[in-house]
């Protein structure tokens, strides 16, 4: 039985990584016709950062959607794409994009090559553990703090730290004051339980809020899940 499991486990594995090699073809196919990506500086997909199935979503989405307001949480990859969108708009007047992120260092690091765009803005988080039970997780201390108020048709999730069964619910007691009437909800590593639990709380509070939506997963080396107003169901079919 044990090698029957690890044989199944093999070919999972082997099924992702030739899904992950198949997304970074169609994304680098995608990316020769838009004109905000042609200076884009050089990424690194995967390990920590997002992967290729995340970049060819968000991709999609930034270009035929021409979203003005962002909430990433995690800064890394993700930030790169989405800020060189924000770069390429004509008018910032309107235009937010917040980042969340705890690490201080990281912030540094990345800001020595990776200049953001006048929409975008980094707002530090401290991070602390909570209990839910006998379950320990990651959370932001107030990201309500940094999001002032604002509304966003885009929320990335990246972080904080995931793994175990609660992973990554910053955004569910924000939820659905923060949404536009039309949105869309990324959120990473849904090959995890903590996060998939994250995503069927999500997708329950727009249930009691009485909001139409749809979903979808994204499978890679690593799974996204993408959660879209009804209006934008398109994005759950890419």
């Amino acid at each position: 039985m044990r090698t029957i499991k690890n044989f199944k486990n093999l070919f999972r594995m082997l099924k992702n990584q030739n899904d992950e090699l198949i997304w970074a073809n169609v994304w680098h196919d995608t990316r020769k016709g838009i004109p905000w990506l042609a200076d884009m500086p050089g990424i690194s997909p995967g390990r920590w950062a997002v992967g290729y199935n995340y970049l060819y979503v968000m991709t999609r989405i930034l270009n035929e959607w021409k979203p003005v307001s962002v909430l990433e949480l995690g800064l890394g990859v993700s930030t790169t794409l989405i800020s060189k969108y924000f770069e390429s708009m004509d008018d910032h007047t309107d235009a937010v994009h917040i980042i969340a992120e705890h690490d201080h260092d990281w912030i540094t690091f990345y800001g020595k090559s990776h200049p953001l765009s006048a929409c975008s803005v980094i707002k530090k988080q401290k991070l602390v553990t909570k209990r839910d039970g006998n379950e320990k997780y990651y959370t932001y201390e107030n990201l309500a703090e940094s999001i002032q108020g604002h509304k966003f048709q885009i929320i990335s999730v990246d972080a904080p730290f995931g793994g175990g069964y609660k992973s990554r619910t910053d955004i569910l007691e924000l939820l659905p004051d923060i949404l536009e009437k039309e949105f869309v909800i990324i959120m990473d590593d849904v090959n995890r339980i903590g996060e998939r639990n994250t995503c069927l709380q999500i997708k329950q509070v727009l249930n009691d809020h009485h909001i139409k939506w749809v979903d979808t997963v994204y499978e890679g080396a690593t799974h996204c899940c993408v959660i879209a107003s009804y209006n934008n169901r398109f994005f759950c079919s890419l």
